[in-house]
């Protein structure tokens, strides 16, 4: 396999994983033929798409990340734990909660460096199945400067359609194995001067060269779900599209519900912040489209759209109001030069990177969200006879204060938010009665 250099957004030093685990019901009996089925789905998946076999390392003499050859597929770890887990019929009792599904039991390396992992390698892909009495939880991994959501549910999607002996199609073979390098184009010198002064424009994505220090002690956080239903969402999305603002025609569910959580969790901080303290949330945005991308290419083409509010203008406002200012930043020309202009800049500085998408947000105020909710997840089975599966979880991993995802819509509709607080906020947004309205809160 000819090594392969990643695209302009893989090439800041991350070394992290996202996981995504996949839940499902399985007699005990089925155990050696599940093995069997997922290995050949690796060796079918590799054949097509040999560098989902590799690692992520740095070249010593360009210095720039890139895909090598590691192993002849991707690594499937089997673990037990049937004597220590919750048996499946009980997981299914309690919905599948963060505190019953830790990584350290369902994933074979932490989602950030150094915590754990199967080898000292840094693999682009691989995967762990956990059984546990009466069930299957099978846990994915992407290496996140190769692959982003978008791509772990592609790549996930075709390891399905590999384990069914299903073929793959050509555009999905095109788009999977294109080269990476120069997929976002850069700016030219004339775009340069219309963009205007890149530091000056992103100042909100670059690190600041001295961040204040404190002795205050971190915040204890947590991780925790909240389950909203199908008609909960259609509700939130009607309350929204009462109270559109001037030139926004439509507002989606994603920044209905964003909207929503946004000013439930602004509530729950104004009794500790202060009213006119800003708040910002940035949303991980599948860019895609806005670069002519097709959504089946598997690398790493994500950017954030950001936006600004004080707590108490924010809590105060229709949530119309908001979740049409979350669709105003969508904008596809804007999103197209921004992540143009980000890709420059970042090119401009590969050998001190200088850019974060939390770069200068404050956690104890501010929101990062990342939603998944439109992924397939649920539609996938792998050929294992099992069926589809039950739950679709983010095993829990370190808490990272406001980090939160909207998990893969259910079958019904449901849509399930992943969020990390400090304990107070938890706490304090578990009693919003305008949040426990429409959200069900899975301790």
């Amino acid at each position: 396999m000819p090594d392969t250099v990643l695209e302009i957004f893989g090439q800041p030093p991350l070394n992290i994983y996202t996981q995504i685990c996949l839940c499902y019901s399985m007699d005990k009996a089925r155990r050696s033929e599940i093995v069997h089925i997922l290995q050949s789905g690796l060796v079918r998946l590799t054949e097509s798409f040999p560098w989902i076999a590799g690692q992520v390392v740095r070249d010593d003499t360009s210095g720039l990340f890139k895909i090598t050859t590691l192993g002849k597929t991707p690594r499937l770890v089997v673990k037990d734990v049937t004597d220590t887990a919750l048996p499946m019929e009980q997981l299914k009792n309690v919905q599948f909660p963060f505190r019953m599904m830790h990584e350290t039991d369902l994933a074979p390396r932490s989602t950030i460096p150094g915590l754990f992992s199967e080898s000292e390698h840094n693999p682009v892909f691989l995967l762990q199945a956990t059984y546990i009495d009466g069930g299957l939880l099978l846990t994915f991994l992407g290496h996140h400067q190769a692959i982003d959501g978008t791509g772990l549910a592609q790549i996930v999607s075709l390891l399905s359609k590999a384990c069914n002996g299903e073929p793959f199609t050509e555009e999905e073979k095109i788009m999977g194995n294109m080269e990476r390098d120069n997929i976002v184009p850069l700016f030219s010198e004339i775009e340069r001067l219309r963009y205007g002064d890149l530091y000056e424009k992103l100042k909100h994505q670059i690190v600041p060269k001295y961040t204040p220090t404190t002795s205050e002690n971190p915040p204890s956080c947590s991780w925790r779900y909240f389950i909203f239903s199908g008609d909960s969402l259609s509700k939130l999305k009607q309350l929204a599209s009462q109270n559109l603002t001037t030139g926004i025609p439509f507002v989606s569910t994603d920044d209905s519900l964003t909207a929503f959580v946004w000013q439930a969790v602004s509530r729950a901080r104004l009794q500790r912040l202060e009213k006119n303290t800003k708040t910002t949330i940035g949303r991980a945005i599948n860019v895609r489209p806005c670069l002519g991308i097709r959504n089946t290419y598997p690398g790493m083409i994500t950017n954030m759209a950001y936006s600004n509010n004080t707590l108490s203008e924010l809590v105060d406002a229709p949530l119309g109001h908001v979740a049409s200012n979350l669709r105003s930043k969508l904008d596809s020309e804007e999103l197209k030069q921004n992540t143009r202009a980000l890709a420059t800049l970042i090119n401009d500085n590969l050998g001190t990177p200088i850019t974060s998408p939390t770069a200068t947000m404050d956690m104890s105020s501010d929101i990062a969200l990342s939603s998944w909710a439109q992924q397939n997840f649920y539609a996938l089975d792998f050929g294992l006879g099992l069926g589809l599966p039950e739950s679709v979880r983010r095993p829990e991993f370190t808490p990272v204060e406001s980090l939160m995802y909207f998990l893969p819509k259910t079958k019904k509709g449901d849509v399930t938010l992943a969020i990390c607080l400090r304990e107070e906020d938890m706490e304090a947004l578990r009693k919003d009665g305008e949040m426990m309205k429409y959200a069900t809160f899975i301790e």
